[in-house]
């Protein structure tokens, strides 16, 4: 009989994390089932219930790459949320004054394999158009990302975040902003809004941002971050430029 030998982290990434389904691991490694689960439970991996199996297996899925991930999480810092549909599924909802930010959104998640719900929606104030709405179709792999920022149903910043150029560019996005200064000699300011965030979240929020090579401090009386006029420059550079013109301003310096 011949012996297999499955590597557990791979096993636990596939099966914990990606949310692949026992039957698709056999599938890849060309195995059964059953080997399979022989091997989830000597690595005393949990294995799913019955109706996480089953609402996996025929619910929608996606594969995210790292890219994905990164940008996910930078519109997670500001006005994009996940919204579970179920305990194993959720959806990415963004809003916006935009049309034009609403369709890179869904145009993003679309290249990322996230296909969106529905159509995207606008509110009307005195006859005027004053948002739009995007949400996306639930996937079991947004769940995961829910679960690291929502741990108890709210929005943390999670610890393991790396501010990668990609994600500190759909932050200050999202809740950035250059402010200028009435006086010409005076050099802009940038200001991440982070006040929805608890002080200790903002407080490691800045010396990540610290560790990038920029100067940073936190705002004691409105919990935000401004970024030193001495480090604008270089912030703007990290982040690399725009990608949509309604938010050209915020790179105006």
């Amino acid at each position: 009989m011949k012996i297999v030998n499955i590597d557990k982290e791979w096993l636990n990434k596939k099966y914990v994390e990606e949310k692949v389904s026992s039957h698709k691991i056999a599938n890849i490694l060309k195995l059964s089932p059953t080997t399979v689960k022989k091997h989830l439970l000597k690595d005393n991996i949990l294995c799913r219930s019955n109706s996480e199996a089953q609402h996996l297996r025929f619910n929608n899925h996606c594969s995210l790459s790292q890219e994905a991930i990164e940008w996910i999480n930078g519109e997670l810092f500001g006005d994009g949320s996940l919204h579970p549909t179920s305990v194993y599924s959720s959806g990415f909802e963004y809003s916006s004054k935009h049309l034009e930010y609403i369709e890179y959104v869904r145009d993003t998640l679309k290249g990322f394999g996230i296909e969106q719900s529905g159509k995207i929606r606008c509110s009307i104030k005195d006859n005027k158009k004053v948002a739009y709405y995007y949400r996306s179709r639930s996937y079991p792999e947004l769940m995961f990302i829910r679960n690291q920022w929502y741990p108890n149903g709210k929005k943390i910043i999670p610890r393991d975040i790396l501010l990668t150029p990609l994600v500190c560019r759909q932050h200050y996005i999202g809740d950035g902003s250059l402010q200028h200064s009435k006086k010409k000699s005076y050099k802009p300011l940038i200001v991440l809004y982070t006040c929805g965030f608890t002080i200790p979240d903002v407080e490691w929020l800045v010396k990540q941002i610290i560790k990038l090579g920029i100067k940073a401090t936190r705002g004691v009386s409105k919990n935000r971050i401004n970024i030193s006029t001495y480090s604008t420059k270089d912030f703007l550079k990290y982040i690399g430029e725009c990608p949509v013109g309604c938010y050209q301003y915020k790179w105006a310096y």
